[in-house]
């Protein structure tokens, strides 16, 4: 009996009690609502984040990316990736805001520290990476959008 018990204590929490994983995040309205309230944000060009920030987007399975065009270091993606590509990915972007930062040296000392303490989350199969005077404001919405 005893063992019983244990097996079922485990296979409990192992199965997370119950509880279901988040699968879905509406990826394009929450950029919509994202890109409304922080506005002049634009959507970065694919062979740009491939060619200047070795970002392959061919590894995500859909995604939203933007910055803002006032160089004031505002940015954020929403990537939904496949378990097997989540380490590359996490990798690559990486390398992107090690441009970003070199970049912004250049011109923007404020950007610079908006880049170093961005905000690197996930929900999910969703990763989110958030840089802005309020992380956790533009996080916020991004979460209203889970379903």
């Amino acid at each position: 009996m005893k063992k019983v018990l244990i097996l079922f204590v485990l296979l409990f929490l192992v199965t997370g009690c119950g509880k279901e994983s988040v699968t879905n995040l509406d990826l394009k309205k929450a950029s919509e609502e994202v890109a409304s309230i922080y506005t002049n944000m634009e959507d970065m060009d694919k062979d740009e984040l491939k060619a200047i920030y070795g970002l392959d987007v061919s590894l995500l399975d859909e995604y939203e990316i933007k910055s803002s065009s006032l160089s004031n270091g505002y940015f954020y993606a929403i990537l939904k990736v496949d378990d097997k590509n989540t380490k590359e990915v996490k990798k690559q972007m990486d390398n992107l805001f090690k441009v970003l930062e070199n970049q912004s040296d250049l011109y923007s000392p404020e950007a610079v520290k908006l880049i170093k303490n961005r905000l690197e989350t996930s929900i999910g199969n969703y990763l989110i990476y958030i840089v802005s005077e309020d992380n956790d404001a533009m996080y916020d919405v991004i979460k209203g959008y889970v379903e």
